[in-house]
């Protein structure tokens, strides 16, 4: 009665065990569902977990429930648990094989699942069963190029050999013992073992599956990471060749840039005063050459610009006194308090922006004295505004308007290459500031940098 007992709790503890098992590995397969592998397991556990689940409640439903269907699940769990570790490790599932190992070792089963007498047949034909199945497993994760000395894979395949190895011992066992009890619950120690080892295997065969998908992430990551960091350093070399070209040929072009300005100038010193035919010619090359030459210095402004902007000076900085100087360069009015305006910033670069504002609304105001620069302190940050009676720009425009080489339709009569705007947003944004267009009172361009804390 004690070993009934003893048995009996195993086989329950063995239940609660294979339905942890199998919501573990649907988890495992709801949170990788780009892998293959884990749904079989999935769907292996579950079968298994049902199958001794019926085996659980023997005497209480009817036979061929408990003991050929309930046999039947459990081989059919094996072999999906064998079919995921194929898929997994990319070899052929070899469904045929599998299905006919599971037909021949459940025909005893069925056939006599209500004789008694029949237990130890029974025995020897799931345990065949199971061992078979399992070695084929073992073997499939042995031959696979992944399986190593401490990892995963040798720890799921080891305990795959011990529990083929316990399914054969079991049917010797029952081959070389008569086997003299009618109900499994009554068979003595060798059972209640091996439900205990059952526990065991199952627990660490989930454990080892999840492993196995951790381990296969790590290398899929790894792998990524090699590819990406090959397709960076190709990229960069691919840009490295595209600066140097582009340098080369906007050096080249300043040459015969410089030719035809100085040639055009002195033909119009040379020029006749009533010639207005020939003098609208040689606007015309002057107005040329100065877009060409405004393109090139923007290519390479814009090129040097992304070799710096990794890596841009730090210092202090104050606003008000270069404002002052662009003002007067200009020759427009600054706004402005008498007090220095400190911020941290690059002495070079933030100039540089502040400029190309002053050139496009000097390029595009109505009226010379229609353009204002304005500079003030609001709490922890400074606000710089760059003020013109320009046309403006059209609203549908506002969105591309500091993209890379774009030109607004009403500034296409004059000359640049659409590169100002892009490279004020760059400088400013290194600054950890933003710079925004209002078209309230006329065009403003407005940046905002964060001022340096005493």
């Amino acid at each position: 009665m004690i070993t009934e007992l003893d048995t009996r709790t195993l086989l329950a503890v063995l239940c609660m065990a294979l339905a942890l098992s199998s919501l573990a590995l649907a988890l495992l397969y709801r949170l990788h569902r780009s892998l293959p592998g884990p749904r079989d397991w999935a769907i292996g556990m579950v079968a298994i977990s049902v199958g001794v689940g019926l085996l659980y409640w023997r005497n209480v439903i009817p036979p061929f429930w408990s003991i050929a269907v309930a046999n039947a699940l459990i081989l059919v769990g094996h072999a999906f648990l064998v079919a995921g570790a194929r898929r997994f490790l990319g070899q052929p599932v070899g469904w045929p094989l599998l299905a006919t190992i599971v037909m021949v070792f459940c025909v005893p089963m069925t056939l006599y699942h209500n004789a008694p007498e029949a237990m130890g047949l029974r025995i020897i034909s799931i345990s065949f069963g199971m061992a078979l199945l399992v070695f084929l497993g073992t073997w499939t994760i042995v031959r696979d190029s992944r399986f190593q000395l401490l990892n995963a894979h040798q720890a799921v395949a080891v305990l795959l050999a011990l529990h083929g190895i316990l399914n054969l011992a079991r049917a010797a066992q029952t081959l070389l013992e008569p086997v003299l009890a009618t109900d499994m619950l009554r068979l003595g120690p060798s059972t209640s073992t091996f439900f205990a080892w059952g526990i065991l295997f199952f627990f660490g065969l989930t454990v080892g599956l999840a492993v196995m998908v951790t381990e296969r992430l790590r290398d899929l990551l790894q792998d990524r990471l090699l590819k990406e960091n090959a397709a960076r350093c190709a990229a960069e070399a691919a840009l490295q060749e595209q600066r140097n070209f582009l340098t080369m040929v906007s050096h080249e072009f300043r040459t015969p840039l410089g030719i035809m300005a100085a040639s055009a100038d002195l033909i119009a010193c040379n020029l006749p005063a009533d010639d207005k035919e020939s003098a609208e010619e040689l606007d015309r090359i002057h107005r040329a050459s100065r877009r060409l030459g405004n393109l090139v210095e923007g290519c390479l402004a814009d090129d040097w610009l992304e070799s710096v902007s990794q890596s841009r000076r730090s210092g202090e900085f104050d606003v008000r006194t270069v404002l002052v100087e662009l003002a007067k360069e200009y020759n427009v009015v600054l706004h402005a308090s008498a007090e220095p305006i400190r911020v941290d910033a690059d002495p070079y670069l933030l100039p540089i922006a502040f400029s190309a504002l002053l050139d496009n609304a000097c390029k595009y105001t109505a009226t010379p004295e229609g353009v204002t620069l304005s500079c003030r302190q609001e709490g922890k940050t400074v606000k710089v505004a760059v003020r013109d009676d320009g046309p403006g720009i059209d609203p549908t425009e506002v969105s591309r308007l500091f993209e890379k080489y774009y030109r607004a339709r009403r500034t296409q009569h004059k000359p640049g290459a659409g590169l100002g705007l892009h490279l004020v947003q760059r400088i400013v944004a290194l600054h950890e500031g933003s710079v925004r267009l209002d078209q309230a009172h006329g065009t403003v361009f407005c940046v905002t940098l964060p001022v340096q804390e005493a």
